[in-house]
């Protein structure tokens, strides 16, 4: 049964049919697609055909020789691609195991963006992950192989029902036996010619020669087209093409990024620390010089006003390509006791932990910057990395570990009357509002406190000022007192967008203005559908068929569930995905 007895929902209506939402077809994921370098054997591939057929759900594959698993792996997946109709990904753990330990988070949230899962959509704990996996993964058949895997946990929360995972080693996987669909070949590697390395690096161009010598005082196994062109110049991208012409590049894990096969990593760690110390302690300096300016550029990049969409996913993809190196780095430069470079590539990869969440980089990477710092003397950047790992925990660890989030929170606060600038004082007491938001607690204190020391701030927090603005709003019509949140949202100095229209909705509807209440949630769904925002939208879209319901408007509540089945479908990549 319909009901207008709210003047305007027939506007409202029409208003909401014409959202729609940017759908870019994406491709199906193929990251096994190439021809990768390695030997492949026949009696290998029918072992590999006759374990798959049998059932299993999960293959193991045991080899020493890691280009000829990788080869023996996407041989297998190229061959069978048609039973995998929803794609082909991989990932190499390898590629970010630091201190003997691999990262099945990192994975995780690579495995669903390449599925199509919004960022937004991309949860920070690592069992959402994994649920988000299964539940994406069950619209589509697809092919998963990890490879480089220690330990079976490391790869078993990738298994889906409905597809396939193949997992490579070089050594028997522990805790395989645990999997009752799994099973396991161990196969020995396809003999391999002697080579004399030192002949091979000699014969070299120069470019080639100088990118092998510094690959062998990296601390990371892979490298990037950005920074090998930040260390030769124009000569970085002709010397990967040159060392992969000799075999001694191969591709790594990472789409687009390069690795030293196995026996050319050792061979030229070797040789690099045979190197007199003075020549180490150069070569690690101007590694350490050109990532920090690598990534620092970036992180300006990401955090310009006058950057665009593109620039600044661009940008932060480079952060996410090398957080990896710069966290090994930033280990292997304190070490060294250079200070003010170890917090400042911290400080760095910041912009990129505001957009994603890769939880043991940004606890290990802030860390070690707050210790950094802390030498140094360098006091705002200690309460900023502090007020950081502070919403590490409450994105992560609360309420498990409430504890946590408190004393990494408590010891930022103590240099409230330290800090030097006006934004990072709103910076703090913005977190100490979310953890009392977190504790069930009364925050407009808190938000009040942001809000006037973004405010401080002037230009350079105006963005943070507005977001305060709504964030107290909301805690204000929370604590019940809608009238006052009114009277900040629409004052001289009233946010606009779609959060700012959400808590103005919820407002309106606590004073039971129901009309005004309906216009300001579809504000916020065609502000967040426009700038691509979607969990607000989402939440937009609720409100709306919450207040649809009270109406019992009908047409315009099964509008309404339309369009969330529409951002259901579309937020996990379902429709998204080309053939």
């Amino acid at each position: 049964m319909s009901n207008r007895g709210i003047s305007g929902t027939d506007d409202v209506a029409a208003r909401l049919a014409r959202i729609t939402l940017r759908q870019p077809t994406l491709p199906a994921p193929h990251h096994l697609g190439q021809d990768w370098p390695g030997m492949v054997l026949a009696e290998h591939q029918a072992a590999l055909d006759e374990a798959t057929v049998g059932g299993a759900r999960i293959v193991a594959v045991q080899m020493a020789d890691r280009e000829a698993r990788r080869a023996l792996l996407a041989d297998w997946v190229r061959r069978h691609a048609v039973q995998f109709p929803g794609g082909q990904l991989y990932f190499d753990m390898h590629d970010v195991r630091r201190d003997g330990a691999g990262d099945p988070a990192v994975m995780l949230a690579r495995l669903l963006r390449s599925l199509g899962v919004w960022e937004e959509f991309i949860p920070p704990r690592f069992a959402d992950r994994v649920h988000a996996l299964q539940r994406v993964a069950a619209q589509r058949r697809c092919v998963i192989v990890v490879d480089g895997v220690s330990l079976m946990p490391e790869a078993a929360v990738a298994a889906c029902p409905e597809g396939m995972l193949l997992v490579g080693s070089h050594r028997p996987v522990d805790g395989l036996r645990l999997h009752g669909d799994a099973a396991c070949l161990n196969l020995e590697s396809p003999a391999s010619p002697r080579e004399d390395l030192d002949a091979l690096v000699s014969s070299l161009p120069t470019s080639a020669r100088a990118l092998y010598r510094l690959l062998g005082h990296l601390p990371a196994p892979t490298i990037g087209p950005v920074l090998a062109h930040a260390l030769l110049d124009s000569a970085g991208e002709r010397a990967i093409r040159e060392l992969k012409d000799v075999g001694l590049l191969v591709p790594a894990g990472m789409p687009g990024r390069s690795r030293l096969r196995e026996q050319a990593l050792t061979h030229a760690r070797d040789r690099a620390m045979a190197e007199p110390s003075g020549d180490r302690l150069r070569a690690l300096r101007q590694i350490t010089d050109v990532c920090l300016q690598v990534v620092e550029e970036a992180a300006a990049t990401c955090t310009s006003p006058d950057a665009d969409d593109a620039a600044r996913w661009a940008a932060l993809e480079v952060l996410d390509a090398e957080q990896h190196t710069v966290t090994l780095l930033m280990q292997t430069i304190t070490h060294a006791q250079w200070h003010r470079k170890v917090w400042r590539l911290a400080m760095a990869l910041r912009p990129l932990y505001d957009a994603r969440v890769y939880e043991s980089y940004w606890q290990e990477s802030h860390t070690l910057g707050v210790e950094a710092a802390l030498w140094d003397g360098a006091i705002d950047v200690q309460a900023e990395l502090r007020t950081q790992l502070a919403r590490l925990e409450l994105l992560c660890g609360y309420p498990d570990n409430p504890e946590r989030a408190e004393k990494a929170l408590a010891s930022a606060q103590e240099m409230l009357t330290l800090v030097s600038s006006d934004r990072l004082r709103g910076l703090i007491w913005q977190t100490l509002a979310e953890l009392e938001e977190a504790r069930d607690r009364d925050s407009v204190p808190a938000w009040q406190q942001a809000r006037h020391w973004y405010t401080q701030a002037q230009e350079q927090g105006q963005a943070d000022a507005a977001m305060a603005t709504a964030r107290l709003g909301q805690a204000l019509v929370a604590a019940g007192s809608a009238e006052e949140a009114l009277a900040v949202l629409n004052g001289a100095a009233g946010p606009s967008g779609a959060h700012a229209d959400l808590v103005r909705a919820a407002a309106y509807r606590a004073l039971e203005q129901h009309g005004p209440a309906l216009s300001a949630a579809v504000d916020a769904a065609e502000h967040a559908a426009h700038h691509a925002r979607y969990r607000p939208y989402s939440t937009a879209l609720t409100l709306v068929a919450e207040l649809a319901g009270e109406f019992q408007d009908e047409e315009l509540l099964q509008m309404c569930r339309g369009k969330e089945r529409e951002l259901e479908a579309a937020s996990i990549g379902i429709g998204r995905l080309g053939r």
